[in-house]
């Protein structure tokens, strides 16, 4: 059986809130066969004893919740290299999860039933939306080592351009989303930002909610360089 592993990260200022999206994940209906919590150094300079209680005692009530650090902050791609990394070799569909949301009890059951004949899916909306609901199979997740550097992650933060990029370039099959919603639980949430056409700025840029518009600039241009966007 495939294995299925969630992947995700937090930072200082939303690990506490954290604690009801990992229970939520780990008491599923279909368990995830891992969870990983990836943090950075720069976030935690003293790894572990920075950390919250309910990641200890998880860390002992749960052998399949894995807490890893890195020594820089890759923001959203902490959520889908580093297990990458780990799993080159494995057969695995790779769930990206947000710390900021509860996920309903049969969500990993009905994306394994979703992913039967996928390469991947977005759970959430019939419009591409933010990571935190992308589901990846371990072939999609090898193109992405082939294509993604550091270069990439440190100009374009607004990662699903990217990652849809590679996948219809492949054309990878998407599997149909998921029918149970997620709840945003908005405890230090701020925006949650959707696109529908990587090729429309006018209108990614209308619904990046207050995204700055110079750090945008810089994404567009960088997309621009390397083909994604004309």
């Amino acid at each position: 059986m495939t294995k299925i592993i969630v992947s995700m990260t937090s930072w200082s200022k939303r690990i506490k809130q954290a604690e009801a999206t990992v229970k939520s994940l780990l008491e599923q209906t279909r368990k995830p066969d891992l969870l990983e919590l990836n943090l950075d150094l720069e976030n935690f300079p003293h790894g572990i004893p920075d950390l919250p209680k309910w990641v200890m005692e998880f860390r002992e009530k749960y052998p399949n919740f894995k807490v890893y650090f890195r020594g820089d902050d890759i923001k959203v791609y902490a959520k889908i290299m580093p297990t990458i990394g780990r799993h080159l070799y494995d057969d695995y569909i790779l769930v990206t999860a947000d710390d900021d949301v509860s996920y309903p009890p049969t969500y990993l059951e009905e994306i394994e039933k979703n992913m039967q004949d996928a390469d991947w899916l977005c759970t959430r909306s019939d419009q591409y939306t933010m990571g935190q609901y992308m589901v990846y199979s371990s072939k999609v997740c090898e193109k992405f080592i082939q294509h993604i550097d550091r270069n990439f992650m440190k100009n374009v933060p607004l990662d699903d351009l990217g990652l849809f990029w590679i996948m219809h370039k492949y054309g990878f099959k998407r599997g149909k989303k998921t029918s149970t919603e997620c709840e945003d639980r908005k405890v230090g949430y701020s925006f949650r930002r959707f696109f529908v056409n990587v090729e429309d700025e006018s209108k990614l840029l209308d619904i990046t909610c207050g995204y700055p518009r110079e750090e945008f600039g810089k994404e567009t241009e960088y997309l621009r360089k390397v083909g994604i966007i004309k």
